[in-house]
Parts: C-alpha cells; sequence; structure tokens
C-alpha cells in the first residue's frame, strides 16, 4: 500500500479520540442534500472483518489461558544452544481486507471516503481507478464507515454510506521482515466496559538493531514514533535516529530478584539504578502526551516489554483475559520464540506478576491495586492520572 495512504489511515485512527459525533438525523438530513443516485453496490456492507488469519486467528477467537502451546510447531526446539536449533516462522501478520464495489458502468475514477463517525468527520480520501482498495493495518474492534463516489464523463455518483465492523482481537502489525514480534497495545476494553485503550498510541515489538531503512520509515511517519522506550540499557542512542526521545534503562521483569518487586542494582551500560528505578523512569514516559506514540521494547519483546504492557494495561483497567491474550500473542512471532522457551513455563512467570500485584493492597479491581504498587515506587497520582487521561477513551 502506498505509505501515505497509510499513514492518512492511522492518523484518521488517532483522531477519532477528538471528533465530535453529529446527531443521526442531522447527518441524514446533510445526506438527503447530496441526492446521490444509489447506483454503486459493495459486496462488504455490513461484513465482519477479521484482521488475524491461520493458527494466530483461531488462537484470538477461541481463547484459553495457556494455548498457545498448541500452536507450536512440531519441531519446535527449547534447546537453545544445540546445533540443530530452529526457529519459529512468523505467523502473525494482520490479514490484508480488501473492499470492492459495482456500478452501472465504470467510471474513470473513483473516491473512498472512510472514517470512524457516522458523520465522516474524520473521513479520509482514495483515489483510485479501479473499483477496489485494499487496506492492510485497521483498528481492532472498530466500526468503519464507507463511501464511493464514481466520477463519469458527465456526472458524479456518490453510493450509499456503507460499513464494516472489524473484529476485537489483537491488532498485529508488520513493520519489515527483520522485525518481529510487533504489535498494538490498545484496543482492549476494560472490565467495566465503559473504556477502552486507544489504539495507534503504544506499540510493542522486539529489538530494533536489523531494522531495514524501509522500516524505519514506516516506523517513523506511518505509525509516528516519537518514543524509543528500550529496557535492555545496550545502547546509547536508539536505531531510529535522534528524531526521537530514547528511554534506556535496565527494566525489570515478572516478580523476583530482577523483577518489579526488585531493588536489587540493575545497573548496565549506560544505566545506573536499581530494578525499581528503571521501572519507575519506564512508568513515567506513559505520563508525558508529547512522547507518544511509543514503541517499547527489549530483545524478544516477551519478557521486559510483556511484564511493562500488562502493569500500563492494568493500571488502566484491562481484564485479566485480555491481558493474558496480549502476553501470549508473543508465541506467533520468531523474536517470541527466539529461545526455545516453553508458553507453559512462561505463563507462569506472568500469573506471579498477576498474584503480585492482586496481593499488593487492598482494593475491589487489578487496577486499584496496581495503582497502589505505582504509588509506592514513587510514581505521583498526576502523572497515574495522566497516563488513564491519554490512553483511556469512553466507549
Amino acid at each position: 500500500m502506498n505509505k501515505k495512504k497509510i499513514l492518512a489511515f492511522i492518523l484518521a485512527g488517532a483522531l477519532t479520540a477528538t471528533a465530535v459525533t453529529v446527531p443521526i438525523a442531522i447527518y441524514a438530513s446533510e445526506q438527503a442534500k447530496q441526492a446521490y443516485q444509489p447506483t454503486i453496490t459493495s459486496k462488504e456492507n455490513k461484513k465482519m472483518v477479521y484482521l488475524l488469519e491461520g493458527d494466530i486467528l483461531e488462537f484470538a477467537t477461541d481463547y484459553e489461558v495457556g494455548c498457545s502451546a498448541y500452536y507450536l510447531p512440531e519441531d519446535y526446539n527449547t534447546d537453545n544452544y544445540g546445533p540443530n536449533k530452529k526457529y519459529r516462522e512468523d505467523a502473525f501478520a494482520p490479514a490484508p481486507f480488501t473492499l470492492t464495489w459495482e456500478g452501472e458502468e465504470k467510471a474513470s475514477c473513483y473516491t473512498l471516503k472512510i472514517a470512524t463517525k457516522l458523520d465522516f468527520s474524520d473521513e479520509i480520501e482514495y483515489i483510485t481507478f479501479t473499483n477496489e482498495h485494499t487496506f492492510e493495518d485497521l483498528f481492532m474492534g472498530t466500526k468503519y464507515y464507507y463511501q464511493i463516489v464514481a466520477q463519469y464523463e458527465k456526472k458524479t455518483v456518490n453510493s450509499p454510506v456503507f460499513s464494516f465492523q472489524t473484529a476485537y482481537m489483537p491488532r498485529t502489525i508488520f513493520v519489515d521482515k527483520n522485525l518481529s514480534n510487533t504489535r498494538d497495545c490498545g484496543g482492549y476494553y476494560t472490565e467495566d466496559g465503559k473504556h477502552r485503550i486507544r489504539q495507534g498510541l503504544i506499540y510493542r515489538g522486539a529489538k530494533l538493531e536489523n531494522i531495514t531503512q524501509e522500516g524505519k520509515d514506516k516506523l517513523l511517519n506511518v505509525y509516528g514514533i516519537k518514543t524509543d522506550l528500550d529496557m535492555r540499557a545496550e545502547a546509547t542512542v536508539s536505531p531510529l535516529g535522534d528524531g526521537v526521545k530514547f528511554v534506556n534503562v535496565s527494566g525489570p521483569y515478572y516478580v523476583g530478584s530482577t523483577g518489579v518487586n526488585s531493588t536489587a542494582d540493575s545497573s548496565k551500560g549506560p544505566w545506573k539504578g536499581t530494578y525499581r528505578e528503571a521501572l519507575l523512569e519506564e512508568i513515567k514516559t506513559f505520563a508525558e502526551p508529547k512522547n507518544y506514540p511509543i514503541y517499547i521494547h527489549c530483545s524478544l519483546g516477551r519478557d521486559r516489554t510483556g511484564t511493562l504492557a500488562f502493569l500500563i494495561n492494568a493500571l488502566c483497567g484491562v481484564g485479566l483475559e485480555d491481558l493474558y491474550r496480549d502476553y501470549e500473542t508473543s508465541f506467533f512471532s520468531t523474536m517470541g520464540c527466539y529461545d526455545g522457551q516453553s508458553p507453559a513455563v512462561m505463563m507462569k512467570n506472568i500469573k506471579n506478576l498477576y498474584t503480585f500485584l492482586n496481593n499488593y493492597a487492598e482494593g475491589d479491581t487489578l487496577a486499584e491495586k496496581t495503582e497502589k504498587f505505582m504509588l509506592d515506587i514513587g510514581v505521583t497520582q498526576a502523572e497515574i492520572d495522566s497516563i488513564r487521561s491519554i490512553l483511556l477513551e469512553e466507549v
């Protein structure tokens, strides 16, 4: 897909948070004024669109905790150093979706208008000379509205307003062949059903060292990355260049001697401090609006990255099943399986993190208990409120 078109579409998704919805009656009145001729039809009208395909689609739609183990290749090798080491191929990329339409006669060109608001206040336009358009990076669990404008020699014909709905499942993204385990941390609903995590603000994945120039351009210009949060403390500059903020710490993973509850020294490379101090700096990064969108990563994008994603989404009220589902999605990527660890073993680690948070303090919800933990390590209430105001949107 044309990079400018992808960029426009991603930016359109980000704008939905601030768009003002016009009452349907007013919108219908405005549409009536256009006096369009309903001669264009779309087979995808009211269609449910699945963002994934193959095994990962089955995993996402029929999820049970720990079920990622069922989808490992038969020759999956847990011997990290043996001569027969084999790596899992990525089964991770988002599934493309093609809109098609038909008219009474072929037009000289078409304009596809698409939006996530019924009043089209956040619309993006695509011009095409064929009767189709393919999307490769849609938001999860989102209803899209679209209209086709056909340009003929002596007339312009507007179609009715059509729609389609994307399924509620992890929004994986493809950046380039050298960058693995990449996905959006957003899209999940809170337990009370009143909010969800905004999409397009936090992306997670594996290390960036081998990224191509094309991949860099995509992260910077399509996904708009402003901050590279690297939890390995192995570099002094970001592979994405000087134009992004580089947060570089030796971060904790899970619980224990190197976990979120550890005050042990984690000094490494340019980072000097403890695991707890590293976690504090990580979390504070999310309190600054100017830092978004943020790309968070460690080496594999599973352990330190999974720990931080779990904490931020737990703070915002995401339900436990979605927290686990997001974590397990890593096992469909090359880097998420790179060290040959079994999902069963790794799920014990993330469950231990949940148990630690759930037992940390009194409270009715995991979000309240996570908030108490963050306050105790030095995150301020104002910073917590800022994180939630940035990441949460009303349903």
